[in-house]
């Protein structure tokens, strides 16, 4: 535990916790935000609609390579 030899260092100590309280509050904040709008229907849609894409263009890349190297369905 830390000893002040005067008020006026503990007052000091004091603000400087307050104010890294209140940074700490404002970032949280910000991030609940972040959070709220990443979570929106609309983020949601759009974030749906990337990964089926991407999962329909893995498969017809795969479909596309097995048939070139003749492993495809038709053997």
């Amino acid at each position: 535990m830390k000893k002040y030899k005067s008020f006026s260092a503990l007052d000091k100590d004091l603000k400087l916790k307050k104010l890294q309280i209140d940074i700490h509050q404002q970032k949280a904040k910000i991030n609940v935000t972040k959070i709220q709008k990443s979570l929106s229907l609309q983020n949601l849609l759009a974030e749906l609609i990337a990964t089926m894409a991407q999962k329909y263009l893995y498969k017809k890349v795969g479909t596309k390579l097995l048939e070139r190297f003749g492993l495809g369905r038709n053997q």
